[in-house]
């Protein structure tokens, strides 16, 4: 049976750890400014240079038919501020989802409630993707969302941790709180537990 996947589609690499917010989209990008535009700024001063040249050998200036959908980066990406507008330059540039060891915590937060995809691998199925982008420009990757897999014609299946409100979320395209109220009925059950269990916090003084 032919998996119902979720995303496929061109994956670019960018093997450098650390990549913060503003250098994914700077300050300046974020002032004044409305979707769908925040592409222009995404990694400008890796992707242009000061007068405003494109750096054609930098990795997403060779996008292939069709843009990127995914990247694969170095660990720790989203790191620094909290701004939400790198997950939109991303999302605005195409990307949709985003492979690596670690994220920053606020920005693997902000990219669900955006609907892109962080997708957390270990150490060693990070270098095999790595090596397999290396040595096949453009490849595409498959996301499976439903076992939680990606898969490519010349790399064995790789294994991404994702929970399941999370899943629920790009699934059914949800907000976080329509998202959380899909286990309505395990808050109810948690409340009447934890109520029998501590009745003296409802006591009434």
């Amino acid at each position: 049976m032919v998996p119902d996947y979720w995303l496929q589609g061109a994956a670019a690499g960018l093997a450098i750890p650390d990549i913060d917010t503003d250098t994914i989209i700077p300050i300046d990008y974020c002032v004044n400014r409305t979707r769908p535009h925040f592409d222009e700024g995404l990694f400008r001063s890796w992707r242009f240079t000061a007068s405003g040249r494109l750096r054609r050998d930098f990795v997403l200036n060779k996008k292939p038919r069709g843009g990127y959908k995914m990247l694969v980066v170095g660990p720790n990406f989203g790191c620094g501020s909290s701004r939400e507008m790198a997950v939109w330059a991303l999302q605005d540039f195409g990307v949709s989802c985003v492979i690596s060891v670690s994220f920053g915590e606020i920005f693997y937060n902000n990219c669900f409630q955006n609907g892109v995809l962080a997708a957390k691998i270990s150490k060693e199925d990070e270098r095999s993707l790595f090596k397999a982008l290396e040595e096949n420009d453009g490849l595409s990757l498959s996301v499976n969302l439903d076992q939680n897999f990606i898969e490519s014609e010349v790399t064995s299946s790789i294994e991404f941790e994702l929970d399941s409100l999370r899943k629920t979320m790009l699934v059914q395209n949800l907000h976080p709180i329509d998202a959380t109220l899909t286990r309505e009925e395990a808050i109810v059950n948690f409340e009447n537990d934890y109520k029998e269990r501590f009745p003296w916090v409802f006591r009434n003084y």
